[in-house]
Formats: structure tokens, C-alpha cells, sequence
């Protein structure tokens, strides 16, 4: 088993000086589709560069966890009226099938064995896909065929080197329990239970809530927890009572739906991240370890493209120009008070 992890989303070229003085030595990569035009045929440009910055991470001391290839993702676009919809965008080659199939789910599982067996000694624990009980990044599977997918892709890695350490990252959603239900007793090839969460923003509660959900999670899976993603942003309002009730997305009115402490501002967001690490420390004997989404802001929205919206715009702890805000003095702090810096 890795040891305790302090990790955090970025991309392979951010600041390693800055990234180790903060304590974070680890990374979250996503591996494109290894693939040109058969599945075990001539590697792609993109999976080669991918690789050699993953070695380059590896010599320089931070350790990498891996997320499997991606096969689509929804932006929220504007529909014929004007109206944002969650539009799904498959991005599989055509080589690996149709989606929620068996035939895709085996083109599945020898593409995890190639990653294995190439990637073997570079990188040694994977997050399998992402967060599948949501549309977004589900597409057109339903629970059933997600987790199924998931089950076939962590048996194609076992199959090459038992001693990945593999799980999957559900979110802090209701049809996230049915994930765990369902991968933790079906020949049961995770070795970690992998979560989720964003409370105060996308999700209701605060930073204190991750005190009850981890040692829950831990009970139901028998697994250490890990915690994929977790975060607070720096940057939106909240909106009111009657805009929430219209259930339109973030995107659409440009403001979140929940807040906490003292709200959506850098010193809200440090205030955040110090009180999840307090609740990390005391709950470290069952944990695996940390990744924080994420290393610094964005220009513009991943999910609707703006430069105005919050959702995917200020959830670094350095900013645009990579300045470190209050946030990433708070991170440097809790993983001090942890015993790792």
C-alpha cells in the first residue's frame, strides 16, 4: 500500500518548486487513449508526450496517480432557445465500440492491461474513469453499465500487475451509494474506496462534513478512503432562495448554489481547506490520502466556456499567474500539522 498521499489536480507543468514547498507530492494525471487507429496498434502522439511528462514528474520526486481514459464529457450549451443544456460529447475512438456494451467493456479491459503492463514502475495507483453516477461525465450509461465498466477496467490492470492500487471516485451524490453498493461486493478487485465532494458549493453542507463521510465510507466499503477531489471555491455568489429553486445550473445564473464560513472569497477558501485538514488529521489512520482540486485558478469555465462563471474558475490555491493565495498557505500549514513537510 502507497503511503499517505498529500496530492492535488494540475497540470504536468506546474511549478514543482512551489508544488513541494506546500508539501504536495503527488500529482492527478488524466492518460488519454493510448491508441491511433487499433486497440494495441501504433501509440498516439498525445499518450506518448503524456508519458514522458509522467516520467519527468516520477525523477523529480512526485509520485503520479493515474485516471483511465476518459470517453466523453457534457458542457452546459445553449440550446435553440437560449436555455443552457448539458450537451454529451463522446470523445472513445472508434476502435474501442459502442458505449455500454460487452464488446466495448473487453476493448476496456485490454486497453488497462496495455496501460499496466507500459506504465508499469511510472505510475502505481489509478483512479478508474471519473465520478459516473453523474451525467456529465457518464454520458448515456446508466448505473448498472458504469459499474460495470469500472469492475472490467480494475480487472484488466489486476490482471498485469496485482499490486496497483486501484478505486473509482464517486461524488457526494445520493446515486453515488449505489456505485459503492455495487463495486465493493462484486468480486471486489478496488483497493480503496475513493470519494468525492464539494460542500458549500455544488453540494449542501461545508467543510465539516467530510467528519461523517469518511469514517462512513470507510465502514461500508472496508476500505481506506481516499479523497479524489475535495475543494472550495475562492470565487461567486450564492443564489437566493427562489433562484435555487428554479434548478438551473451554475452556469446559467453564474452563482452557486450553497456557501459556507464566510463565503466564496480567498479567505473563506483558506479557512476551508485549514478545517478539512484538521478534519483529514483526525481521521488520518483511515484515510490513504488527500488530492485537492485544484493547483490554480482558470481563465475561463471548462463547462460553459465563460470567463464570469465560477464553476470551474476559482478553485485553485495560486491564482492565473500561479501567485499563491491565502488558500495555499492554509494547504502548506495542514500538511505540516500533518507531519509531512
Amino acid at each position: 500500500m502507497a503511503p499517505f498521499m498529500i496530492g492535488i489536480s494540475a497540470d504536468t507543468d506546474a511549478d514543482r518548486k512551489l508544488l513541494k514547498e506546500a508539501g504536495i507530492r503527488w500529482m492527478r494525471v488524466d492518460f488519454p487513449f493510448p491508441f491511433e487507429d487499433r486497440l494495441n496498434g501504433k501509440l498516439s502522439a498525445k499518450y506518448l508526450e503524456t508519458k514522458t511528462q509522467v516520467q519527468s514528474l516520477v525523477s523529480d520526486g512526485i509520485g503520479v496517480m493515474g485516471i483511465t481514459p476518459l470517453f466523453g464529457y457534457g458542457n452546459w450549451e445553449p440550446g435553440p432557445d437560449g436555455e443552457l443544456r448539458l450537451t454529451w460529447h463522446g470523445r472513445t475512438p472508434s476502435y474501442m465500440g459502442t458505449l455500454g456494451t460487452e464488446p466495448f467493456n473487453r476493448n476496456y479491459f485490454e486497453l488497462c492491461k496495455f496501460l499496466a503492463r507500459d506504465l508499469r514502475g511510472i505510475v502505481g495507483i489509478w483512479q478508474i474513469l471519473n465520478e459516473l453516477e453523474i451525467p456529465q461525465f457518464a454520458g448515456p450509461l446508466d448505473l448498472r453499465q458504469a459499474s460495470d465498466l469500472i469492475l472490467w477496467c480494475a480487472r484488466g490492470y489486476k490482471e498485469i500487475d496485482p499490486s496497483l492500487q486501484l478505486g473509482a471516485n464517486p461524488a457526494g451524490e445520493i446515486k453515488a451509494y449505489y456505485l459503492y453498493g455495487y463495486l465493493y461486493r462484486n468480486g471486489d478487485p478496488l483497493d480503496y474506496c475513493g470519494a468525492d465532494g464539494y460542500y458549500g458549493t455544488w453540494h449542501p453542507g461545508g467543510a465539516e462534513t467530510w467528519d461523517a463521510r469518511i469514517p462512513e465510507l470507510h465502514a461500508m466499503t472496508g476500505k481506506k478512503v481516499l479523497l479524489n477531489e475535495w475543494g472550495f471555491s475562492s470565487v461567486g455568489a450564492v443564489m437566493s432562495r427562489e433562484e435555487h429553486e428554479t434548478g438551473k445550473h451554475v452556469c446559467a445564473l453564474k452563482k452557486w448554489h450553497y456557501g459556507w464560513g464566510s463565503g466564496h472569497n480567498p479567505q473563506g477558501q483558506a479557512d476551508f481547506v485549514a478545517t478539512v485538514f484538521d478534519i483529514i488529521r483526525k481521521h488520518r489512520e483511515i484515510l490513504l490520502g488527500s488530492f485537492f482540486y485544484r493547483w490554480n485558478d482558470q481563465p475561463v469555465c471548462a463547462q460553459c466556456h465563460q470567463p464570469d462563471c465560477p464553476a470551474e474558475t476559482g478553485w485553485g490555491i495560486v491564482d492565473v499567474s500561479y501567485k499563491p493565495k491565502p488558500a495555499y498557505q492554509a494547504f502548506k500549514e495542514g500538511v505540516r500539522r500533518l507531519g509531512l513537510l
